[in-house]
């Protein structure tokens, strides 16, 4: 279905609000060398002199600012379970020119916050209260979560690894004021999404699912979430300069970076996103504070005289749990595996509306690194960080695998394949439309990969298996395609991104079918217009009107009636929808659906009701012959044309009661 492109802004918005993490490796920018930390010995240093550490950071940093129009960023380094720098480079607040302040200055580190809510479940697991395979309905007290697949419940391994089956949904993610806030239980309770997977079939990233994990931790303990994540993590760790709560405390609410964001040139001071899914992503932390938890994780649990996690939990929580190939890196219990430079990575990426975050740790080096930019240019300005700091540090070992050029037909792998972090069963999959992935095979012998900003190549470096032409490692990484039990290709993923796959499409979703579908079925449903212009031209030339019975009168009454409500309905009420991106952030926001939605959405129902008996009367034409075999031809196309156009609308679920 082709969607109008005034629908731009409203998708942007409803991108960021899903929380899509950034990869933690990325591709050095063009232009760019591997500069590497060497020794008067001619052995590559590790992060762990303040000095050289803070002299690479002071290098990079500005740089990487003005690259890409980021006001201010907060970066820490950890090693050997000490923080070796933690440095503030531009400003929290551009108006009045305040610095930002590596001690003191907080960022929202947004889906980072998904760990410490990990943390807590880990920690009850470890106490015997929580049974990571067990039924999560066993444990919440005022809502289930619906029985889709008999005999596959939704458990909290699941929840951990995102593989619990969710549709993503942005509805109700986010309000316009604190005191709009409802508690994380009213919000789960209300808004369960639809289990589109079996549970542990495929990673599906969910903000939800992380937000029903707290309330399970609620249930558990009998206390709030933020509460306990307060006594828990926050004060043994000594993070005492961090917090969950979306209306910060007196004491912290001075400290934190405004966002930003970069318009005509320049950024602007923007209000951040005020999040009910607060397990998920409302965390507020200043690099040092964040250095403590880092160096916890890196210990197995520990950080100083406190202990938070036991090594058997923590070894646990870092351990792959789930991979949806075993090409690729996996879900660990929270955290999410990459590999750069033959090296091993835990960790997570974090968006808001303006904040862009990035934590990373080497477990075997004992070292790792945060950073979080307070504009939208952060979301690439922290890859390239992240690239810069792990060739600086850990260069890559050999020579990267060279492509083979027709290793296996190529062929099997073309199509369009469309990310299944989406919604699927609500009026949310129109206003929020995910851009297919299309891949073709070139005249070289290579793939060429579109994701709708231009064609890149990539060559077969083993069985199934695509790396980068160029031999530039991309953000996502490589491309791992997988097979179905049958050999055929059922979906692709990319081994920087172990959360989510990218299905592939059959022929009747894909953008040009559809496309072609509706240009042809409206064509048709125009020429009912005919109908009363031939009624016109009888009565002007005073040609007798033909006798016919009164079902082939009301057959193209409801055959004509139909087609009037849909015409309007696709040409101006669905671009009216889609370009009034006003319309929709209040639908998105609103606890109350807008009346105007209703009325729009209802347009399809009754045409749907006024099609049952035009299929009827269209059998009923030729078993009585109402009219000549052209005519008969025609109000069948009609009648096909209405189903088919019903079948898109079905499709695109816009109907007043998926709203």
């Amino acid at each position: 279905m082709t969607l109008s492109f005034r629908t731009l802004s409203l998708l942007l918005l409803s991108a960021l609000l899903l929380c899509i993490l950034c990869p933690a490796g990325a591709s050095l920018p063009d232009g760019t060398q591997n500069s590497l930390a060497v020794s008067s010995t001619g052995a590559v240093v590790q992060p762990s002199d303040p000095a050289e550490v803070g002299a690479f950071l002071d290098r990079i940093m500005p740089a990487n600012l003005a690259r890409y129009n980021v006001p201010g960023a907060t970066v820490a380094v950890v090693k050997d379970g000490r923080l070796v720098a933690a440095r503030g480079y531009g400003f929290s607040d551009i108006t009045n020119r305040t610095p930002v302040n590596a001690t003191t200055t907080s960022f929202r580190i947004g889906s980072i916050t998904k760990l410490f809510t990990w943390t807590a479940v880990m920690q009850l697991v470890d106490e015997g209260k929580i049974d990571l395979d067990a039924d999560v309905n066993t444990y919440l007290r005022d809502f289930k979560i619906p029985d889709t697949y008999p005999g596959h419940p939704v458990t909290m391994r699941h929840l951990m690894t995102h593989t619990a089956g969710f549709e993503d949904q942005a509805r109700h993610m986010m309000v316009d004021d604190v005191s709009d806030l409802s508690s994380y239980r009213q919000y789960c309770a209300e808004n369960i999404p639809a289990r589109v997977f079996p549970p542990g079939k495929v990673s599906s990233y969910s903000n939800y699912g992380t937000t029903l994990a707290a309330v399970v931790v609620e249930d558990v303990t009998g206390k709030p979430f933020d509460q306990y994540l307060q006594s828990r993590v926050f004060t043994p760790l000594a993070m005492n300069r961090t917090s969950i709560q979306e209306d910060l405390p007196p004491a912290l609410a001075p400290g934190l970076s405004g966002g930003f964001t970069y318009a005509n040139g320049e950024n602007i001071a923007a209000r951040d996103w005020i999040l009910t899914v607060g397990p998920a992503g409302t965390i507020s932390s200043p690099a040092p504070d964040m250095a403590k938890f880092m160096i916890a994780h890196l210990q197995n649990g520990t950080y100083g005289n406190a202990t938070i996690l036991s090594q058997k939990a923590a070894t646990l929580m870092h351990a792959r749990a789930f991979a949806n190939d075993p090409r690729v890196p996996g879900m660990c219990l929270g955290f999410y595996e990459q590999y750069y430079n033959n090296r091993r990575m835990i960790g997570h990426g974090g968006d808001t509306g303006e904040f862009h975050s990035l934590l990373i740790l080497l477990p075997e080096e004992q070292a790792g690194f945060f950073v979080s930019y307070n504009s939208a240019g952060g979301a690439h300005a922290r890859d390239e960080l992240f690239t810069e700091f792990m060739n600086h540090y850990y260069p890559a070992e050999g020579t990267p695998p060279q492509g083979l050029k027709n290793f296996t037909p190529l062929q099997q792998y073309a199509g369009s394949y469309e990310m299944n972090r989406h919604n699927y069963a609500r009026f949310e999959k129109f206003i929020s439309p995910v851009t297919p992935t299309v891949v073709t095979v070139s005249s070289q012998g290579t793939l060429l990969v579109d994701s709708g900003t231009g064609p890149v190549e990539y060559s077969e470096i083993r069985p199934g298996v695509f790396a980068r032409s160029s031999g530039t490692p991309p953000a996502l990484g490589k491309i791992i395609f997988h097979a179905a039990a049958d050999g055929t290709i059922d979906f692709l993923c990319y081994d920087n991104y172990p959360f989510f796959v990218y299905d592939r499409l059959p022929w009747y979703a894909t953008t040009g079918f559809q496309h072609d579908l509706k240009l042809v079925t409206v064509c048709l449903l125009a020429t009912v217009l005919l109908w009363p212009l031939l009624v016109l031209f009888r009565y002007m030339h005073r040609i007798p009107d033909p006798s016919v019975p009164v079902p082939a009168r009301i057959a193209r009454c409801t055959a004509g009636a139909a087609a009037l409500l849909l015409l309007p309905f696709i040409f101006v009420l669905l671009p009216y929808l889609s370009g009034d991106s006003g319309l929709m952030f209040t639908y998105i926001n609103s606890q109350t659906v807008p009346a105007i939605l209703l009325a729009v959405l209802t347009v399809p129902v009754c045409a749907a009701v006024l099609t049952v008996p035009t299929v009827v009367l269209a059998f009923l034409a030729w078993k009585e012959r109402y009219w000549s075999v052209l005519h008969r031809v025609h109000y069948t196309l009609i009648t096909l044309s209405l189903l088919l156009l019903l079948w898109l609308v079905n499709f695109w679920n816009l109907w007043v009661f998926c709203l």
